[in-house]
């Protein structure tokens, strides 16, 4: 048979690609109760379809995030063989996709790999040319359900392109901290080999999944009291500058990143952070550090406005926001009139709808302390 399927590669390719699909439609074996729901084949193959759009990024080693709760991997792979002594023997060829799912409301994460679109050089005797995927799960306080593990040949891989569904989760009352936080890395590698006894193995590590379980309860804000998500995903907050509620808060926040010369303090080089995941701004969870940088914050609006700036129904609006360590006190030793940011009065009902917005940010995103962010301002 394996020879028929050299024979015939044309024929098996469509074949592959036939299988592939159905591997990508059967609904992935996942562990109930979890809040989030379970993991269904059109979630497995939206995220695949939006990874493929975002292949340079996908395919770099650590993939690509689309959320705090989705990240994929994928990566075109070709494989030289060459004996021992270096003479070239052959080569094969495929593709790797790791599609990745954290949960809100559950301490597990799940991930579907697949190996598609392979095909060898007609050099190499399909009984001897196998391709072995590992899926690591090494850490602490984690269980993890599922093969780790499959070796096969060109043609096994070409039946069945998808690995049995891997589950990781962690215990809710395990962890370090008072939000009781388990961090784990997932890798995934490939050995190419040509069972020969004479050819060199081929190793190499393709991805690396940064996850974190939580368990921070009320502590969190406006979110469910466990989860996980992917720790390089930097998320995004938005603000908008017209119809949402928040036209002062946004302006402000807008002039702060993009003119800070109409802000106070007024002092030259101005660099505000948080426009963008590279310069970020870190939330802060401690209530006594937030309401400091709020007082100093405060500070600046009545020594540019006076005492009397909350006539008329105004807060003393801040940004980078109080909730976090690029505050008017935190990032300055509590001086604030250097501070790379901005404090302005803006209407009472501006500023808190823009708060409450914020607090809901966090809890979605299970941002903790210390977590980084970025802000956009949109019409």
């Amino acid at each position: 048979m394996t020879r028929h399927v050299r024979q015939t590669r044309l024929s098996i390719v469509l074949l592959a690609a036939a299988f592939a699909v159905a591997a990508l439609v059967t609904p992935a074996t996942a562990t109930t109760g979890t809040t989030a729901g379970e993991l269904d084949a059109q979630r497995i193959l939206d995220l695949k379809t939006d990874c493929a759009n975002h292949a340079t990024d996908a395919g770099r080693l650590q993939g690509w995030t689309r959320s705090r709760f989705e990240q994929c991997h994928y990566y075109p792979v070709h494989v030289t063989l060459r004996t021992t002594k270096g003479a070239y023997l052959g080569f094969f060829d495929f593709e790797l996709w790791v599609l990745a799912f954290a949960y809100d409301g559950s301490r597990r994460v799940d991930y579907v790999t697949t190996v598609e679109n392979v095909k060898q050089s007609t050099s190499l005797q399909d009984e001897l040319t196998y391709l072995t995927i590992n899926r690591n799960c090494v850490g602490t306080d984690v269980t993890c359900a599922g093969s780790l593990s499959r070796s096969d040949t060109i043609a096994g891989w070409y039946a069945q392109p998808r690995m049995d569904t891997l589950t990781v989760t962690s215990p809710n009352d395990t962890g370090t901290g008072p939000y009781k936080i388990v961090n784990f890395t997932e890798t995934v590698d490939f050995v190419g080999e040509y069972r020969d006894g004479k050819t060199k193995p081929v190793r190499e590590v393709k991805a690396v999944n940064n996850v974190r379980f939580d368990s921070a309860n009320a502590a969190l804000g406006k979110g469910k009291f466990k989860g996980t998500v992917f720790r390089d995903h930097v998320p995004k907050f938005t603000l908008h500058l017209n119809d949402h509620g928040t036209d002062a808060e946004a302006r402000h926040v807008d002039d702060a990143l993009n003119h800070p010369e109409r802000t106070f303090p007024a002092i030259l080089g101005k660099n505000v952070p948080g426009q963008t995941p590279d310069d970020p701004l870190r939330r802060l969870m401690d209530p006594a550090k937030k309401k400091r940088n709020h007082d100093a914050a405060t500070r600046i609006c009545r020594n540019v406005w006076g005492d009397s700036y909350p006539a008329g129904g105004l807060d003393c609006d801040e940004y980078p926001f109080q909730s976090t360590y690029q505050g008017a006190a935190e990032s300055t030793d509590n001086s604030p009139f250097s501070w790379h940011g901005s404090a302005r009065p803006i209407p009472a009902q501006d500023n808190q709808k823009g708060g409450n917005q914020l607090a809901t940010f966090y809890g979605v995103n299970r941002i903790l302390d210390n977590d980084p962010f970025y802000v956009a301002v949109q019409p």
